[in-house]
Protein backbone atom coordinates (compact mmCIF):
# COMPACT_ATOMS: atom_id res chain seq x y z
CA UNK A 1 0.00 0.00 0.00
CA UNK A 2 1.17 3.49 -0.86
CA UNK A 3 1.92 5.46 2.31
CA UNK A 4 1.70 9.26 2.14
CA UNK A 5 3.37 10.86 5.16
CA UNK A 6 1.00 13.46 6.62
CA UNK A 7 3.17 15.38 9.08
CA UNK A 8 4.31 18.40 7.05
CA UNK A 9 0.97 20.17 7.12
CA UNK A 10 0.50 23.76 8.26
CA UNK A 11 -2.77 22.86 9.99
CA UNK A 12 -0.43 21.48 12.68
CA UNK A 13 0.65 24.24 15.03
CA UNK A 14 4.37 23.45 15.04
CA UNK A 15 4.50 23.11 11.27
CA UNK A 16 2.57 26.34 10.80
CA UNK A 17 5.03 28.16 13.05
CA UNK A 18 7.98 26.60 11.23
CA UNK A 19 6.64 27.89 7.91
CA UNK A 20 6.05 31.36 9.35
CA UNK A 21 9.56 31.39 10.90
CA UNK A 22 11.11 29.82 7.78
CA UNK A 23 12.54 27.09 10.00
CA UNK A 24 13.68 24.74 7.24
CA UNK A 25 15.56 22.43 9.60
CA UNK A 26 12.28 21.55 11.35
CA UNK A 27 10.59 20.55 8.08
CA UNK A 28 13.66 18.68 6.87
CA UNK A 29 13.77 16.64 10.08
CA UNK A 30 10.10 15.69 9.68
CA UNK A 31 10.74 14.70 6.07
CA UNK A 32 13.77 12.55 6.90
CA UNK A 33 12.01 10.72 9.73
CA UNK A 34 8.96 9.97 7.58
CA UNK A 35 11.22 8.75 4.79
CA UNK A 36 13.10 6.42 7.14
CA UNK A 37 9.82 5.12 8.62
CA UNK A 38 8.60 3.92 5.22
CA UNK A 39 6.63 6.75 3.60
CA UNK A 40 6.50 6.48 -0.19
CA UNK A 41 5.39 10.10 -0.66
CA UNK A 42 5.70 13.02 1.75
CA UNK A 43 2.82 15.48 1.85
CA UNK A 44 3.67 19.19 1.89
CA UNK A 45 1.02 21.74 2.87
CA UNK A 46 2.25 25.26 3.71
CA UNK A 47 -1.08 27.14 3.83
CA UNK A 48 -0.75 29.08 7.08
CA UNK A 49 -3.67 31.40 6.39
CA UNK A 50 -1.36 34.36 6.92
CA UNK A 51 -0.71 36.67 3.99
CA UNK A 52 -1.78 36.57 0.35
CA UNK A 53 -1.52 33.72 -2.12
CA UNK A 54 1.82 35.08 -3.34
CA UNK A 55 3.19 34.28 0.09
CA UNK A 56 1.92 30.70 -0.09
CA UNK A 57 3.55 30.34 -3.51
CA UNK A 58 6.87 31.53 -2.06
CA UNK A 59 6.51 29.23 0.93
CA UNK A 60 5.73 26.23 -1.26
CA UNK A 61 8.79 26.81 -3.43
CA UNK A 62 10.95 27.27 -0.32
CA UNK A 63 9.61 24.15 1.39
CA UNK A 64 9.77 21.85 -1.64
CA UNK A 65 13.31 22.92 -2.50
CA UNK A 66 14.51 22.46 1.08
CA UNK A 67 12.79 19.13 1.66
CA UNK A 68 14.13 17.71 -1.59
CA UNK A 69 17.64 18.38 -0.24
CA UNK A 70 17.22 15.70 2.44
CA UNK A 71 15.04 13.01 0.83
CA UNK A 72 14.75 11.28 -2.51
CA UNK A 73 11.13 10.38 -1.84
CA UNK A 74 8.68 12.24 -4.09
CA UNK A 75 6.43 14.85 -2.51
CA UNK A 76 2.66 15.25 -2.50
CA UNK A 77 1.99 18.92 -3.21
CA UNK A 78 -1.03 19.70 -1.03
CA UNK A 79 -3.00 22.82 -1.90
CA UNK A 80 -6.38 23.99 -3.18
CA UNK A 81 -4.77 26.60 -5.47
CA UNK A 82 -3.71 25.79 -9.05
CA UNK A 83 -1.09 28.56 -8.87
CA UNK A 84 0.45 27.18 -5.69
CA UNK A 85 0.31 23.68 -7.17
CA UNK A 86 2.11 24.81 -10.30
CA UNK A 87 4.81 26.50 -8.23
CA UNK A 88 5.32 23.35 -6.19
CA UNK A 89 5.51 21.10 -9.24
CA UNK A 90 7.89 23.45 -11.06
CA UNK A 91 10.21 23.33 -8.07
CA UNK A 92 9.86 19.57 -7.58
CA UNK A 93 10.08 18.37 -11.17
CA UNK A 94 8.38 15.25 -12.57
CA UNK A 95 7.04 12.45 -10.42
CA UNK A 96 5.27 14.25 -7.58
CA UNK A 97 1.69 13.79 -6.43
CA UNK A 98 -1.09 16.35 -6.90
CA UNK A 99 -3.16 16.61 -3.71
CA UNK A 100 -5.86 17.31 -4.51
CA UNK A 101 -8.32 17.84 -7.35
CA UNK A 102 -12.09 17.92 -6.87
CA UNK A 103 -15.20 18.61 -8.92
CA UNK A 104 -15.42 22.14 -7.53
CA UNK A 105 -15.07 24.99 -10.01
CA UNK A 106 -11.41 25.58 -10.86
CA UNK A 107 -10.20 22.46 -9.02
CA UNK A 108 -10.55 19.73 -11.66
CA UNK A 109 -9.24 20.38 -15.17
CA UNK A 110 -6.35 22.66 -14.05
CA UNK A 111 -5.14 20.07 -11.52
CA UNK A 112 -5.50 17.18 -13.97
CA UNK A 113 -3.60 19.15 -16.61
CA UNK A 114 -0.79 19.89 -14.16
CA UNK A 115 -0.67 16.24 -13.06
CA UNK A 116 -0.36 15.14 -16.66
CA UNK A 117 2.23 17.80 -17.54
CA UNK A 118 4.47 16.89 -14.60
CA UNK A 119 3.91 13.12 -14.76
CA UNK A 120 2.24 12.98 -11.33
CA UNK A 121 -0.17 10.80 -9.48
CA UNK A 122 -3.34 12.73 -8.67
CA UNK A 123 -5.59 12.56 -5.61
CA UNK A 124 -9.20 13.58 -6.30
CA UNK A 125 -12.06 14.24 -3.89
CA UNK A 126 -15.73 13.59 -4.82
CA UNK A 127 -16.71 17.10 -3.75
CA UNK A 128 -18.70 19.53 -5.90
CA UNK A 129 -19.74 23.15 -5.54
CA UNK A 130 -22.78 21.84 -3.65
CA UNK A 131 -20.47 20.53 -0.94
CA UNK A 132 -19.53 17.11 0.40
CA UNK A 133 -22.12 14.47 -0.58
CA UNK A 134 -23.59 12.43 2.24
CA UNK A 135 -24.94 9.52 0.19
CA UNK A 136 -23.06 6.74 -1.58
CA UNK A 137 -24.82 7.37 -4.89
CA UNK A 138 -23.79 11.03 -4.91
CA UNK A 139 -20.18 10.22 -4.14
CA UNK A 140 -20.08 7.67 -6.91
CA UNK A 141 -21.69 10.07 -9.39
CA UNK A 142 -19.19 12.83 -8.65
CA UNK A 143 -16.33 10.31 -8.78
CA UNK A 144 -17.59 9.25 -12.22
CA UNK A 145 -17.55 12.90 -13.35
CA UNK A 146 -13.95 13.24 -12.17
CA UNK A 147 -12.91 10.02 -13.91
CA UNK A 148 -14.58 11.11 -17.16
CA UNK A 149 -12.80 14.47 -16.94
CA UNK A 150 -9.49 12.64 -16.46
CA UNK A 151 -10.15 10.55 -19.55
CA UNK A 152 -10.97 13.68 -21.53
CA UNK A 153 -7.67 15.26 -20.44
CA UNK A 154 -5.80 12.09 -21.34
CA UNK A 155 -4.79 11.47 -17.75
CA UNK A 156 -4.34 7.73 -17.05
CA UNK A 157 -7.17 6.36 -14.93
CA UNK A 158 -4.82 4.08 -13.00
CA UNK A 159 -2.81 7.11 -11.82
CA UNK A 160 -5.88 8.68 -10.27
CA UNK A 161 -6.40 8.17 -6.52
CA UNK A 162 -9.98 8.87 -5.47
CA UNK A 163 -10.38 9.80 -1.80
CA UNK A 164 -13.93 8.77 -0.79
CA UNK A 165 -13.78 11.13 2.21
CA UNK A 166 -13.69 9.93 5.80
CA UNK A 167 -15.94 11.68 8.32
CA UNK A 168 -15.44 11.37 12.09
CA UNK A 169 -17.50 8.59 13.64
CA UNK A 170 -18.28 10.97 16.48
CA UNK A 171 -20.20 13.14 14.00
CA UNK A 172 -21.79 10.36 11.92
CA UNK A 173 -21.68 6.79 13.21
CA UNK A 174 -22.32 5.48 9.67
CA UNK A 175 -19.44 7.36 8.06
CA UNK A 176 -17.06 4.41 8.30
CA UNK A 177 -19.48 2.09 6.52
CA UNK A 178 -20.10 4.70 3.82
CA UNK A 179 -16.37 5.10 3.19
CA UNK A 180 -15.83 1.34 2.97
CA UNK A 181 -18.76 0.96 0.57
CA UNK A 182 -17.42 3.78 -1.60
CA UNK A 183 -13.96 2.20 -1.75
CA UNK A 184 -15.42 -1.18 -2.72
CA UNK A 185 -17.69 0.29 -5.41
CA UNK A 186 -14.90 2.40 -6.89
CA UNK A 187 -12.69 -0.66 -7.22
CA UNK A 188 -15.50 -2.68 -8.81
CA UNK A 189 -16.59 -0.07 -11.34
CA UNK A 190 -13.40 1.73 -12.34
CA UNK A 191 -9.67 1.25 -12.82
CA UNK A 192 -8.79 3.99 -10.33
CA UNK A 193 -6.83 3.72 -7.10
CA UNK A 194 -8.20 4.82 -3.72
CA UNK A 195 -6.77 6.71 -0.77
CA UNK A 196 -8.03 8.12 2.54
CA UNK A 197 -7.01 10.56 5.24
CA UNK A 198 -7.08 7.92 7.96
CA UNK A 199 -7.14 9.89 11.20
CA UNK A 200 -10.37 11.72 10.34
CA UNK A 201 -12.28 8.59 11.37
CA UNK A 202 -11.32 8.93 15.04
CA UNK A 203 -11.42 12.71 15.47
CA UNK A 204 -12.88 13.71 18.84
CA UNK A 205 -13.08 10.16 20.18
CA UNK A 206 -11.02 8.31 22.83
CA UNK A 207 -8.50 5.60 21.93
CA UNK A 208 -7.94 7.11 18.53
CA UNK A 209 -5.11 4.74 17.71
CA UNK A 210 -7.34 1.71 18.20
CA UNK A 211 -9.99 3.12 15.86
CA UNK A 212 -7.41 4.12 13.26
CA UNK A 213 -5.77 0.68 13.23
CA UNK A 214 -9.08 -1.12 13.03
CA UNK A 215 -10.43 1.06 10.25
CA UNK A 216 -7.39 0.87 8.03
CA UNK A 217 -7.49 -2.93 8.26
CA UNK A 218 -11.12 -2.91 7.11
CA UNK A 219 -10.33 -0.39 4.37
CA UNK A 220 -7.49 -2.48 2.99
CA UNK A 221 -9.88 -5.43 2.81
CA UNK A 222 -12.37 -3.22 0.93
CA UNK A 223 -9.69 -2.39 -1.66
CA UNK A 224 -7.80 0.62 -0.31
CA UNK A 225 -4.59 1.33 -2.24
CA UNK A 226 -3.14 4.22 -0.27
CA UNK A 227 -3.52 6.27 2.89
CA UNK A 228 -2.38 9.61 4.21
CA UNK A 229 -1.06 8.63 7.64
CA UNK A 230 1.63 9.26 10.22
CA UNK A 231 4.39 6.82 9.21
CA UNK A 232 6.11 7.40 12.56
CA UNK A 233 3.18 5.64 14.24
CA UNK A 234 4.48 2.08 14.51
CA UNK A 235 1.12 0.69 15.58
CA UNK A 236 -0.66 1.91 12.44
CA UNK A 237 2.21 0.93 10.15
CA UNK A 238 2.28 -2.53 11.73
CA UNK A 239 -1.46 -2.91 11.14
CA UNK A 240 -1.00 -1.97 7.48
CA UNK A 241 1.70 -4.59 7.01
CA UNK A 242 -0.25 -7.26 8.90
CA UNK A 243 -3.43 -6.58 6.91
CA UNK A 244 -1.60 -6.77 3.60
CA UNK A 245 0.05 -10.04 4.60
CA UNK A 246 -3.25 -11.56 5.79
CA UNK A 247 -4.98 -10.58 2.54
CA UNK A 248 -2.30 -12.03 0.28
CA UNK A 249 -1.02 -8.62 -0.80
CA UNK A 250 2.52 -9.20 0.54
CA UNK A 251 4.10 -12.12 -1.35
CA UNK A 252 5.56 -14.61 1.14
CA UNK A 253 5.16 -11.92 3.83
CA UNK A 254 8.31 -10.26 2.54
CA UNK A 255 7.52 -6.72 3.71
CA UNK A 256 6.26 -7.97 7.06
CA UNK A 257 9.43 -9.96 7.71
CA UNK A 258 11.65 -7.10 6.59
CA UNK A 259 9.93 -4.75 9.02
CA UNK A 260 10.28 -7.34 11.80
CA UNK A 261 14.02 -7.68 11.22
CA UNK A 262 14.36 -3.87 11.36
CA UNK A 263 12.48 -3.73 14.66
CA UNK A 264 9.58 -1.80 13.15
CA UNK A 265 6.74 -4.19 14.06
CA UNK A 266 4.79 -3.79 17.30
CA UNK A 267 1.89 -5.92 18.63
Amino acid sequence: MLVIGELINATRKKVRQAVIDQDLAFLQDLAKRQDEAGAHYIDVNVATGAGKQEKEIEDMRWAVKGIKEVTEKPLAIDTTSPDVMKAGLETHGPGAMVNSASAEEGRLEPFLQLAKEYDCLCVALPVSDAGIPKELEERMEISKQIIEAARKEGFPEDRLYVDPLVFPLGVDDQSGVLTLQTIADLKKQFDVKTTIGLTNISHGLPQRGLLNRTFITLAIYAGLDSAIIDPLNKEVMSSVLAAEAALGKDPYCGKLLKAFRKGQLVP
